[in-house]
């Protein structure tokens, strides 16, 4: 086969599957009009106050050299590339689960989709006491030092970034599998073996079929594991005891332990120096999630082979079992006597009993934090659909903004969508205090949550048939119908975010003991005697989003593969 004729083979296939551009539909005004909401909250939260932060790194002569100067800043810079590289395993191990069962029929995906995204609905906190029970370094408590027989502690450093990677992987892997799986059974099968018959190599198939099919899933998967990645802070605090957190910390925990000990411009240089690096770190997605190049929708694949579906059944059983694992340590620790659980592992067999959630539910601050944190929860939810909607429409259509501003938007988006809370919190702080905790808690998890928000129905508003659409003023809402499981993925993430989040009222300096992970967080300070009242909190605080995750599970997994209803 020629270099030509493998050129043409190669962008032949490529179609755009953007909304088409009318434009008679919707004037720039009233596009404008729309990016409103979205802009004022990314602005008046986010730019603004970054813009402010880079600013205040200046205004003190050698700030800037000093950061640079300074070891223990390298360290936590490159603490935070290994997460990273973390975030790359994440999208690594999701991918090689989904290539591992793409055959294996219809039965085993859906055990692995529930099984492997389960973890995704924790908490980071929750994911942190769960490991740290795992590995505790003494073998009288920790299974894995109880398998080695020895005490783990000896280890260092090295064993507490297995722990945290082990963490991180097992809690975000699930998501990446999730899209991986449905893009691999959506190959374009008829253009492979056209491939085929071509004469074209493995290799060149792979180059010019599978990885091109894969960009776009690829980039949603990345992206989120960044956003989870750039923001990692609670699992580290409550995954690593106190005296070793500085091993292990990224420069987001770095600055804020040091923020006052380095000054206002020190504290301000360091998180304009992590926002470029997450900044470009981010950029990659860009090319996956602009939505210029798609593979046409093909027929469904036959099914494979029985016999070969049930050589896979084992192999599924036990990544069943390893994603399980982590969940029958935290449910039997709530289980047991505080007391014995701080001597021995959750693995002893003792009688068990109830009386960590007896003692969870008379507790007045937490089981009053469960409904101001559903409602903060909610109300998040209501302004980021409120906003991110049309601005997602608007840049689905390309035309209703300058041509050589279109691309630059959405890179914003996605450098918004990572960026670090560190990066704007202190204007942040000074400028929404006197509007109090409560209201300030909800408009900044909004403003945080819209710009990912905004990508995720961006992605689905441009895979809309245009037959699917009126061609008239409400052409909105016949979108929004189609686009219904991006919707309520949007709405999901929002509300499982802002339930599990711990970092935004700890950095803006707002511990308000109404929002549920703080009141996790106070367990941590003694851990192993708290370990047993810890996990009964632990999984009264996972049954709230878990149940919302089962109720909407049908669209949610639409809106994450495909994003559109047919």
């Amino acid at each position: 086969m020629t270099e030509r004729n493998a050129f043409l083979f190669e962008v032949a296939p490529h179609h755009d599957a953007r909304v088409p551009v009318t434009r008679h539909r919707l004037s720039r005004w009233r596009a404008a009009l729309y990016l409103l909401i979205a802009v004022l909250l990314s602005a008046g939260v986010i730019l603004a106050p970054f813009l402010a932060t880079v600013l205040i790194s200046f205004s003190r002569p050698g700030a800037w050299a000093g950061l640079l100067a300074d070891a223990q800043v390298w360290q936590a810079v490159g603490n935070t590339l290994i997460w990273w590289l973390l975030v790359v395993a994440v999208c690594a191990v999701g991918l090689g689960l989904a290539w591992l069962v793409r055959n294996a029929g219809p039965a085993l995906g859906r055990v692995l989709r529930v099984i492997l995204v389960l973890p995704a609905v924790l908490s980071p906190l929750t994911t942190g006491a769960i490991f740290r029970l795992l590995f505790d370094t003494s073998k009288e408590r920790g299974m894995a030092a109880a398998v080695l027989g020895r005490d783990t502690a000896f280890l260092g450093p090295g064993w507490i970034w297995l722990v945290l990677g082990l963490a991180f992987v097992w809690q975000w892997a699930g998501i990446a599998f999730l899209v991986f799986h449905e893009a691999l059974t959506r190959q374009p099968v008829g253009l492979l073996r056209m491939a085929r018959a071509f004469g074209v190599g493995p290799r060149r198939r792979l180059w010019s079929v599978v990885l091109p099919s894969l960009a776009g899933p690829a980039a949603l998967a990345y992206l989120f594991a960044l956003v989870a990645g750039a923001r990692v802070f609670d699992l580290v605090l409550m995954g690593v005891p106190g005296s070793m957190q500085a091993l292990v910390e990224g420069g987001g925990l770095y600055w804020w332990r040091h923020n006052d000990d380095l000054g206002d411009a020190g504290a301000a240089a360091l998180a304009v120096l992590m926002s470029l690096l997450v900044a470009v770190l981010a950029s990659p997605a860009l090319l996956g999630l602009r939505g210029r190049v798609s593979w046409p929708e093909p027929a469904p694949a036959p099914r494979p082979p029985a016999a070969r579906g049930r050589r896979l059944w084992p192999l599924g059983g036990a990544v069943a079992v390893v994603w399980l694992l982590p969940f029958a340590a935290l449910l039997l620790t709530s289980l047991r006597d505080p007391v014995a659980a701080a001597r021995t592992g959750w693995w002893n067999s003792e009688p068990w009993m109830l009386g960590s959630y007896a003692e969870a539910l008379s507790d007045s601050a937490f089981t009053g934090a469960l409904g101001t944190t559903f409602l903060r929860a909610f109300a998040v939810v209501c302004v980021v659909l409120l906003a991110a909607v049309p601005a997602a429409y608007v840049l689905a259509h390309e035309h209703l903004l300058p041509r050589r501003a279109w691309r630059p938007v959405l890179l914003v988006s996605v450098a918004l969508a990572a960026l670090p809370p560190q990066s704007f919190a202190v204007p942040l702080q000074r400028w929404l205090s006197p509007i109090g905790a409560a209201p300030a808690l909800t408009i900044v998890h909004a403003a945080l949550v819209i710009p990912l928000a905004v990508l995720v129905l961006h992605t689905a508003f441009v895979r809309v048939p245009a037959p699917m659409l009126a061609r008239d003023r409400w052409e909105l809402f016949h979108v929004v119908r189609e686009a219904r499981p991006a919707v309520v993925l949007a709405g999901v993430l929002a509300f499982v975010l802002v339930w599990n989040d711990a970092v935004v009222g700890l950095l803006l300096n707002w511990p308000a003991g109404d929002h549920l992970p703080l009141i996790l967080l106070e367990q941590a300070r003694h851990f192993m005697s708290a370990a047993s009242p810890l996990a009964a909190q632990a999984v009264l605080a996972t049954a709230v989003p878990a149940l919302v995750v089962a109720v909407t599970a049908r669209p949610l997994y639409r809106g994450l593969t495909r994003g559109v209803r047919r």
